[in-house]
């Protein structure tokens, strides 16, 4: 998602306007020795995906490749439509279902994280701040972020690999906002979807499990907050040989491997292949026990 240069990562002061952090975020921030300056900015960002809808039109672009998307963003529904401008005229919007994301607070994602703030340039006609997040270990990758200063939505972003390698880049080049409350719980009783057949022996730090079910297949999706990540575990056609195998485009990674009881497993997110492998060596099918 970025042009990125590790090296210029520094911690800033952010000028551009933020709404005012709650006490609650106030004395996070105390803890974790983060201002109140950064600590507002980051829980705005961290909260903006469930309480901004938004319409408008990105360029992404990844290795030699770039396309053009429409997208519309609408956080009560829970499904955003997209529309691939360069594939066909007239495209038909796709409804794919939002990305979720663990519940991370500043201080938390600091953790796993090194976080700074400094001023940014304009992006799609806004005033943004960039927000950027290095990773500790080299289980994540590295973004750069213009972040809109009002809805402090991400209007730029880029992506990188631990190692500085830039990934992919998506940028906005037009956008218009609708605050709009989250979906609202009217008090119905929901059905628990059933849990997947397969759990996880080991997660990784920072990593957590926020959904599992069985359809379409057994699948399993972790978050670190920032990025997130999918297992899904299916019958391995026999066609397919054994071992492992990975397709990486931009910074979305698909690795897959067989594993015993001839199941395939397949690991799709914004990860380095090092975390993809410690997932899939993770699986193991529950007990059968009553």
């Amino acid at each position: 998602m970025k042009p990125w240069i590790l090296a210029c990562v520094v911690l800033g002061v952010m000028t551009a306007p933020v709404h005012a952090a709650d006490n609650s975020v106030a004395r996070a921030s105390a803890s974790c020795m983060m201002s109140d300056t950064m600590s507002a900015a980051i829980q705005g960002f961290l909260m903006a995906s469930s309480s901004i809808a938004y319409q408008g039109t990105l360029l992404v672009e990844y290795g030699g490749d770039r396309e053009f998307i429409a997208i519309d963003v609408d956080p009560a529904s829970g499904q955003n439509g997209l529309k691939r401008l360069n594939q066909s005229a007239e495209p038909l919007p796709r409804l794919v279902n939002a990305q979720a994301h663990a519940a991370r607070g500043p201080c938390q994602l600091a953790q796993y994280y090194a976080l700074a703030i400094e001023p940014g340039f304009a992006v799609a006609g806004r005033a943004t701040y960039r927000l950027s997040a290095r990773p500790r270990d080299t289980l994540r990758l590295a973004y750069v972020m213009n972040i809109d200063a009002e809805y402090h939505v991400p209007l730029r972003v880029l992506a990188a690999s631990p190692e500085g390698q830039i990934l992919e880049r998506y940028e906005f080049a037009d956008i218009t906002f609708e605050p709009k409350p989250g979906p609202v719980d009217d008090g119905s009783t929901k059905t628990a979807a059933e849990p997947s057949r397969y759990l996880l022996s080991a997660v990784p730090p920072g990593f957590a499990v926020i959904d599992q079910g069985r359809s379409p297949v057994d699948f399993i999706v972790l978050s670190d907050g920032l990025a997130s990540v999918s297992i899904f575990v299916e019958a391995q056609p026999r066609a397919l040989p054994s071992g492992e195998g990975f397709a990486l485009r931009g910074a979305s990674l698909t690795y897959t491997r067989g594993m015993a009881q001839q199941k395939l497993v397949t690991v799709l997110g914004e990860i380095p292949i090092t975390t993809a492998r410690l997932l899939a060596e993770a699986v193991r099918q529950r007990s059968e026990t009553p």
